[in-house]
């Protein structure tokens, strides 16, 4: 039977950032009887909407938005308005009756394999793993606890917690696993993949990570150009 996968993102990034994303879209092997579609939620970046390949909307939070030389700045701001762009991407999925979400931020590029990948771990929720300065996408506990070194091993690994690059069954986000602020954890645990992360714990949703194709995280301007040195020199 012919399944359909929504990849979809929040959208506010450079625009040579969000080429080399798009560039690596372009790459995905699809498996057989699998179609795939592009949603993003454009905010404040109206640069980019000339070189979207898929469908978009724009909504301009007006928030502020900063990087450092090594790090995103992540203001209380940013962590409330992120939840509702997030959830305009699962509201597509579900109305357009999209088997999969595979939400992807749009400063991690993929390896071609990784959809094909994911779709084989056939579970609920499963990211591809990304690095960040010794931190992965996934941990096992609280804001960051429990990282693994071990999951630079390649295999398929249940975690406590995941996010940024990650498949989503629509049976899980019909249950109304989403990323929504939980008012009565205001500071335990803070941002949009907490929040999901718990609500599919507690409906007894296993969330996993993949590590067999790890993609790059250009989360800096210096990350996006060593990743240009490798690429124009072919390794």
């Amino acid at each position: 039977m012919d399944m359909k996968v929504l990849i979809a993102a929040p959208l506010r990034q450079d625009v040579d950032v969000f080429l080399e994303y798009q560039e690596a879209l372009d790459k995905l092997i699809i498996p057989g009887g699998i179609t795939v579609d592009r949603y993003f939620v454009v905010n404040d970046c109206p640069e980019v909407i000339p070189y979207i390949k898929g469908d978009y909307d724009v909504v301009n939070t007006g928030d502020k938005y900063e990087k450092c030389v090594n790090d995103h700045l992540w203001t209380d701001e940013n962590l409330d308005k992120m939840p509702a762009l997030r959830n305009m991407t699962i509201k597509r999925c579900l109305d357009g009756y999209y088997d999969y979400l595979f939400s992807i931020d749009t400063d991690v590029i993929v390896q071609p394999e990784t959809l094909k990948t994911l779709l084989e771990a056939d579970k609920s929720v499963v990211s591809e793993v990304f690095w960040t300065n010794g931190w992965c996408n996934a941990w096992m506990y609280d804001q960051s606890g429990g990282m693994s070194q071990g999951w630079k091993e390649p295999g398929l690994y249940k975690v406590g917690f995941t996010g940024a690059c990650t498949l989503i069954t629509d049976f899980t986000l019909m249950r109304g696993i989403n990323y929504s602020r939980i008012p009565n954890i205001l500071n335990v645990l803070r941002g949009e993949d907490r929040w999901f992360g718990i609500r599919a714990a507690c409906a007894g949703v296993e969330m996993w990570l993949d590590t067999h194709c790890p993609a790059t995280h250009l989360f800096t301007r210096d990350e996006y150009a060593e990743y240009m040195r490798r690429k124009t020199n072919g390794n």
